[in-house]
């Protein structure tokens, strides 16, 4: 009974571990961390590899801000804001980036953002999460909303 029950367990273990995910999504979020605003970024490796232009079977920083700059664009308070990959970390599947925006900005009036990050991978979600002017808003964007604009 015992090796049946860690058979078992082994079993939903590994097959487990092949499971698609249900949601295939992005999330960005924008932070206001100290005197600074950053961009943290998680999506999955995988299709990153497949759909992002990436020349090697890793991420690495060229690579991502070269697709993130040709993928998204930034604007907060009308000024265009260019995303500098500061460090990058992958864990089995997934990969969180976190990006410098720019030194923290007092009462944010208006973020524009457009992405079309990974929307060529089928059901993709960007997910928009904004953690500023001390509050926290969230939004989806997919290939029939690529534009956002959120006023404060």
């Amino acid at each position: 009974m015992k090796q049946f029950m860690l058979l078992s367990i082994a079993f939903f273990t590994i097959s487990g571990t092949n499971l698609k995910h249900d949601a295939v999504s992005a999330t960005f979020n924008i932070i206001e961390k100290g005197h600074v605003l950053l961009l943290e970024i998680e999506f999955d490796e995988e299709n990153y590899i497949k759909f992002g232009d990436a020349q090697s079977l890793k991420v690495t920083k060229n690579d991502f801000g070269n697709y993130l700059n040709k993928t998204t664009s930034w604007k907060i308070d009308n000024e265009e804001i260019i995303p500098q990959v500061l460090h990058i970390k992958s864990v089995k599947q997934h990969t969180k980036v976190i990006c410098f925006l720019s030194k923290a900005k007092k009462n944010i009036k208006t973020v524009t953002v457009h992405n079309k990050f990974l929307i060529d991978v089928e059901n993709h979600s960007n997910i928009i999460q904004l953690d500023i002017n001390n509050s926290f808003k969230d939004f989806r964007m997919h290939k029939d909303r690529i534009q956002l604009q959120v006023n404060y």
